[in-house]
């Protein structure tokens, strides 16, 4: 959806700069896409694993975190390897096929989408839990948060099917692309995923937080040091994902309106602006870590369990099963 949209809308290169920009596109691009790949996958498996295999992680908002986590990992597994491997090989021919084209543009769109209405939904039950505590609680239970977990990914999958028909592999000379079969439908496919999958959702997501945080500030007895560090790791988690996405998003509207900048520069850094969209899915573990004293804690009994569990193969196992019963 947007690096092949890129090199299209761009100004196109003269040879002789093409060349010089060869280390670039075949090396140092597939390099970072690579890297946010790999960090995405190592820190999504661990917040999977954490939440799911300890019971004391299984709070309305964790489940939630953790259905975040899954579409973060659907994400890095599909779509920095598919940008990397365009770029390492041609970064203008699209290489692997109509159904890869389909396909990559589907799961990117379904993943982004379920990533921001799942940070809609932590909104909505940190302000019910906070605000509403008794009449929450009856309704937040881990049963219903599955339920609304797969809720989102059914509709994001249904509601984006249509991406499916409107791209494919399209030639123009021997440049095989991978982009809309009518150009005219950009502006008006981008405009709306600008709209309902950044600039709505956030603006509800920013009311709920100060909402809450209100509320929160208000009231003493909700005042406690738990609380406050939740409410840190989800403003934190949110204003990460606005301040990542809005490059990309503001470049894809400019491109499909006709006034993107038209200068090598910035065909350069506009590449950027994929990778820091991307590497959005990796960075939330990080968060977790830094901001929350109980995923620190998780993290580091999820090593203990796992290192433990190493050494009792080649002496006693009983020890480990009793400290790490989950993993």
């Amino acid at each position: 959806m947007m690096a092949n949209e890129s090199a299209r809308m761009n100004l196109t290169i003269e040879t002789g700069e093409e060349a010089s920009l060869d280390v670039y596109y075949k090396f140092v691009v597939p390099f970072l896409f690579g890297t946010v790949t790999l960090l995405g996958i190592i820190g999504n498996l661990l917040v999977i694993l954490v939440i799911s295999t300890q019971a004391k992680m299984q709070s309305a908002v964790n489940m939630l975190l953790l259905n975040l986590a899954v579409a973060d990992l659907c994400f890095v597994i599909v779509c920095p390897p598919f940008t990397a491997f365009t770029y390492a090989f041609d970064s203008h021919n699209w290489l692997m096929g109509n159904f890869g084209c389909k396909t990559f543009h589907y799961l990117l769109n379904v993943t982004v989408y379920v990533t921001i209405y799942t940070l809609v939904m932590i909104s909505v039950v940190r302000f019910a839990s906070i605000v509403y505590t008794m009449k929450a609680e009856k309704f937040l239970t881990k049963r219903n948060i599955i339920i609304l977990s797969t809720v989102i990914w059914a509709m994001m999958l249904l509601a984006n099917t249509p991406i499916i028909f409107e791209y494919g592999m399209t030639t123009s000379g021997a440049i095989i692309y991978c982009e809309l079969y009518k150009l005219a439908s950009g502006l008006r496919i981008y405009t709306t995923f600008f709209i309902f999958a950044y600039l709505l959702p956030l603006l509800v997501i920013a009311t709920l937080t100060v909402c809450t945080v209100h509320h929160i500030n208000q009231n003493e007895r909700v005042q406690t040091k738990k609380k406050r560090e939740i409410s840190t790791l989800l403003i934190t988690v949110v204003i990460i994902f606005a301040i990542f996405w809005f490059p990309i998003q503001m470049h894809l509207l400019l491109a499909w309106s006709g006034h993107l900048p038209h200068s090598r520069v910035y065909e350069v850094i506009s590449i950027l602006w994929n990778v820091l969209a991307y590497a959005n899915s990796c960075v939330n573990p990080i968060i977790y870590n830094f901001v929350s004293k109980e995923f620190r804690e998780a993290f580091k009994h999820l090593f203990s369990c796992l290192y433990q569990k190493k050494r009792t193969r080649k002496r006693n196992k009983a020890d480990a099963e009793t400290h790490c019963t989950n993993l």
